[in-house]
């Protein structure tokens, strides 16, 4: 008994430590809210913050306007793009 309950004890501590670690380095990216509402929904829910974490960015022209395109780690496709003139 013992055991077990010392077993669910380290998992807990390695998944608050895991998530904490996540939402901390998705909060240090220095995206705002605004740009971390992945899913354009209107609200940053903790699951966009910890997302942000495996997300960058690079610089590309659109239209003739230098732009900012947010793109995932894991495969570099483009998930938002946002220009000095408003448009995404």
């Amino acid at each position: 008994m013992k055991k077990i309950l010392l077993l669910i004890v380290v998992f807990l501590l390695i998944s608050v430590a895991y998530s904490s670690s996540r939402i901390f380095i998705g909060y240090r990216n220095g995206y705002d809210y605004e740009v971390m509402d992945w899913n354009q929904d209107g609200k940053t829910s903790i699951g966009e913050i910890i997302g942000s974490s495996d997300v960058g960015t690079r610089q590309t022209i659109v239209n003739g306007f230098e732009c900012v395109e947010y793109f995932s780690y894991k495969d570099g496709l483009p998930i938002k793009t946002i220009c000095p003139n408003g448009s995404q």
